[in-house]
């Protein structure tokens, strides 16, 4: 048998009893119940709350939906006992229902009555499958929604833990019971959130996985990078499952390297030097020097950071003498200028804080046999050594 609620807390209250139920709206909830459980759901639930009780479930649904209070359909009974009902109670059809107002059939009873041979050949298949609904006689399966798995363990100890080690070892553990119930789902995990007492902790994977060994070095890592404050009490760990990582490599491509050593190397180097000074090389949209390929010298360049400011003693438009902090020394040799802008429509600050670039380059040989390039910005008219050759 199946009972239907309809009331605006149908979905509490029908789970209440079981913990398989469909919602077929906000306001409507069906589940199925044995003949012992009936007498104490119909003792439970008001009578003022519509409810049907009926061996099928659109049949449970009609009923509850279109009469007060609590109502009981014996089986063989349904089309009777909903015959009264107007045809307006079955799914919205504008086209069937005009005809059927033009046939004079106004209940439910009265649909129920026509053959179904001359039905389906007038109104079709959709014709026959509303004549079943106000019979009471479509069956269908119930549809429950499913219940939604929490990936969570927890320990609380009686003495605090102080050690990282034997935090790992306790973490490790929740990690291959977690992952065992992803592999049974065909899930992976997506996000870790790590819970030490009140504190918590997320860490976002690049990429899905069931690698206990690689989320728990990535948890050390973090560990590593960010101990605990004070002892720990509690500890939960939870997974945000999403689905597996499914990768197709290509026959001629050369194999890249493991996600998961390139992971755990950026981890050690976060733990080493701070999240802050880890950064991601990015391509901007610029040809300014320095930031892309356009401007890679033949020979190898270093550039120094920041650029050193350079006294200049020119000759005959050239500059034949150097001096910096770092630098000095006669020009035996110089090529150039170079010059290049860009960058005017940006306004100062939109790029990195420099806004525009007009500037003259030109390639030094020193007197020590070191090649230098030095630059003169004309915006600021000043110079400065942006670098050495290999």
């Amino acid at each position: 048998m199946y009972v239907c609620i309809h009331a605006p807390d149908a979905g509490a209250l029908a789970r209440s009893f079981s913990p398989w139920v469909e919602m077929v709206d906000e306001s409507t909830a069906v589940f199925s119940a044995t003949e012992r459980q009936l007498a104490h759901i119909q003792a439970t639930i008001p009578a003022t709350i519509p409810m049907a009780v009926a061996s099928t479930i659109e049949a449970a649904i009609l009923a509850a939906r279109n009469f007060p209070g609590q109502t009981l359909l014996a089986p063989g009974e349904e089309a009777h006992a909903l015959g009264t009902l107007s045809i307006d109670c079955l799914p919205p059809d504008p086209e069937i229902f005009r005809t059927l107002d033009l046939w004079g059939v106004r209940s439910l009873s009265d649909l129920a009555k026509l053959p179904e041979d001359g039905l389906a050949g007038r109104l079709g298949s959709r014709g026959l499958w509303l004549q079943k609904l106000a019979r009471g006689a479509l069956d269908r399966p119930l549809r429950p929604a499913a219940i939604k798995t929490v990936y969570e363990e927890s320990a609380e100890f009686d003495h605090p833990i102080e050690l990282r080690e034997p935090l790992l070892f306790i973490i490790g553990r929740f990690l291959l019971d977690l992952t065992a119930k992803l592999r049974a789902q065909s899930l992976a995990a997506g996000v870790l959130a790590l819970t030490l007492d009140k504190q918590e902790r997320r860490l976002s994977l690049p990429f899905p996985t069931r690698d206990v060994k690689f989320l728990l070095k990535l948890t050390g890592h973090s560990l590593e990078r960010e101990p605990p404050m004070e002892a720990v009490n509690l500890v939960k760990l939870r997974i945000e499952p999403v689905e597996p990582r499914r990768v197709q490599h290509g026959l001629f491509t050369l194999a890249a390297p493991e996600p998961e050593k390139l992971e755990l190397t950026l981890g050690k180097i976060r733990s080493l030097v701070g999240v802050e000074n880890v950064l991601y090389p990015q391509l901007q949209d610029t040809h300014r020097p320095g930031c892309g390929e356009n401007d890679a010298p033949r020979f190898g360049f270093r550039y120094f950071h920041p650029p050193l400011e350079a006294r200049v003693e020119p000759s005959k438009g050239a500059p034949k003498q150097l001096w910096t902090r770092l630098v000095q020394g006669q020009i035996v040799n110089c090529a150039g200028p170079w010059r290049s802008s860009g960058d005017w429509w940006r306004p100062l600050g939109a790029l990195d804080n420099k806004g525009s670039w007009n500037r003259d380059e030109f390639d030094l040989l020193l007197s020590d046999g070191a090649l230098y390039r030095l630059v003169r910005d004309s915006a600021a008219r000043r110079w400065f050594l942006e670098g050495t050759y290999d």
